[in-house]
């Protein structure tokens, strides 16, 4: 009966040691976020971590693509008016560069977390 017992009690120890190295393993790959970005990054030691990142600079950069294309739009809707508001052209320019700017800076920090978890 004695040896019954301590078997169980051994068997529940490793039961809870796998458990606990589980629960912290889902807690690290939770997903990238605007506000845990910098924890995030300081943190990255797995290419599952990398990829994560990666993957948020890639939703970043579609959506900066997104506004500059917009942006641009915007530029040319301005330009057919009648009367046309002074310097909105050239301002919806300027944001469209620099939102294609942004875009390209998120696309190479995509591709900087991908060759790191190789």
């Amino acid at each position: 009966m004695k040896r019954l017992t301590i078997l169980r009690a051994a068997c529940l120890v490793l039961l809870a040691g796998t458990t606990l190295s589980v629960a912290r393993a889902a807690a690290q790959q939770q997903a990238v976020t605007a506000d845990n970005l910098d924890q995030m990054i300081s943190s990255a030691k797995t290419p599952a971590d990398h990829e994560a990142i990666a993957q948020y600079y890639d939703k970043e950069a579609a959506v900066n693509d997104e506004k500059a294309k917009i942006h641009h739009a915007t530029h040319h809707t301005y330009a057919d008016f009648k009367i046309k508001p002074p310097d909105m052209g050239p301002h919806c320019d300027e944001l469209a560069k620099n939102y294609e700017k942004a875009a390209a800076e998120d696309k190479a920090l995509a591709a900087a977390h991908r060759a790191m978890a190789k």
